[in-house]
């Protein structure tokens, strides 16, 4: 009975182990990246402040993975409407910290997505969803788009369409890979690293017109 009970607690300190060291793989994503990626075909990129927004795609390659296993809706905890989704507040701040680790993006990016997340709950609240995905909640919100896959594959063969740089601010147009354009809004920060403020996709036509 005792060898029993002793091969018990050794067996839940291996469980207890094993979860605690998949927590901490969870919340040490960090700012590293593929430093050895290789080179961008438009050297545009390999000076700032376009070079920043590169980069940042490039971590959010290296790390898109562990991003996707944070939780971002889940199941309503009231047992009244426990087959709703609602929005994981925990999983969106936990979210929005990871990016912000990433030394890429600013407080005003952050905000703005905490806002959009706020929004979202909020319209789940008046219009309740029990099938996935969830409305407002179904696309990449770095690349924003639904499949973003080959693009992130092949980003160092973006290019800068255009860049108006002023008074360390501005928007740079990227052109991806694949098809489509995203703007980046950036500003210099105080410790004179860029950081990114907004992005918008303008993949189509229209959009593309209207901010040219």
């Amino acid at each position: 009975m005792r060898l029993q009970t002793q091969l018990v607690i050794c067996l839940l300190l291996v469980l207890a182990a094993c979860s605690s060291a998949d927590k901490n793989k969870m919340s040490n994503i960090g700012n590293t990246f593929a430093v050895e990626a290789v080179p961008p075909s438009d050297d545009a990129f390999n000076k700032q402040p376009a070079a920043s927004i590169l980069n940042f795609l490039r971590w959010y390659r290296a790390h898109i993975q562990e991003l996707k296993k944070i939780e971002i809706v889940t199941h309503s905890t009231n047992p009244d409407s426990a087959k709703y989704y609602v929005v994981n507040t925990a999983g969106t701040e936990r979210y929005l910290n990871e990016l912000k680790k990433s030394g890429f993006v600013s407080d005003k990016y952050i905000d703005r997505w905490r806002a959009y997340f706020n929004m979202v709950s909020e319209k789940l609240k008046k219009t309740p969803q029990t099938e996935a995905p969830v409305t407002g909640l179904d696309f990449d919100f770095v690349m924003l788009s639904k499949d973003c896959e080959e693009d992130l594959k092949r980003i160092e063969k973006s290019t800068v369409d255009h860049q108006k740089i002023a008074n360390d601010e501005g928007s740079i147009t990227i052109g991806l890979p694949t098809v489509g354009r995203l703007r980046y809004w950036i500003e210099k920060q105080e410790d004179g690293k860029w950081a990114i403020v907004d992005i918008k996709d303008l993949r189509s036509a229209l959009d593309q017109a209207q901010n040219d």
